[in-house]
């Protein structure tokens, strides 16, 4: 029987949870039918899809999808450990993840299709997978200041692509994360470069002004 989308998931979840209480990661782990996991990953990385994210978090939200993608890259379990997966979700990421957030996963929705070939189910492929997932999370992660943009809002969206064709086995969306990955990687690379250009410019300037 297929499973409902995504997207109505995690609507009925962070909307009706039982108790009034809220939601925390751990709960999440445990919903939509063993796609806990993935839903995690992309849960967490909804926030900065719009390119303006909640101050602060992207670091212990990334740390967490690090955990999670390496413990899937050695097959173990998902697990988070109580310190996060116990605490609920920060104020006001609710109303961000309920809206532009939840729009994003239907837009993509719509593409993903359990399109599964043959290589997706290989143990080196599924570790490879993964393995990218936490470089996207160490990158997601990293406190970089606002500019330049999209610093997080692109490794966020290669998380969200390849997350989801992993959770579909869709081998045709999965590209579209590579590239995403692909970009993010050349990007932050590209702004590294200058910003340690200018750098190294201001400290042999700096150093020429006080020796001179």
């Amino acid at each position: 029987m297929p499973h409902p989308p995504l997207s109505q998931s995690l609507t009925q979840i962070l909307e009706n949870h039982p108790g009034g209480q809220a939601v925390t990661l751990n709960d999440l782990l445990r919903s939509t039918d063993g796609r806990g996991l993935y839903l995690v990953i992309m849960l967490l990385s909804l926030p900065f899809i719009g390119g303006v994210s909640v101050p602060g978090i992207s670091v212990p939200f990334g740390a967490v999808i690090g955990i999670l993608s390496f413990r899937l890259a050695l097959g173990h379990p998902p697990h988070i450990p109580k310190r996060f997966g116990d605490r609920p979700l920060p104020k006001g990421m609710k109303k961000i993840i309920l809206g532009g957030g939840v729009r994003f996963l239907r837009f993509i929705e719509k593409g993903i299709k359990p399109r599964r070939p043959f290589w997706m189910g290989w143990r080196l492929a599924r570790m490879g997978n993964a393995l990218l997932l936490f470089l996207m999370a160490f990158l997601m992660a990293l406190p970089l200041p606002p500019i330049p943009p999209f610093t997080n809002a692109l490794p966020s969206s290669a998380l969200i692509l390849i997350a989801a064709s992993m959770m579909e086995e869709d081998g045709l969306m999965i590209w579209f994360g590579y590239a995403m990955a692909l970009g993010t990687v050349i990007y932050l690379a590209f702004w590294a470069g200058v910003i340690g250009k200018h750098f190294v410019g201001w400290y042999h300037s700096l150093v020429h002004y006080f020796t001179t």
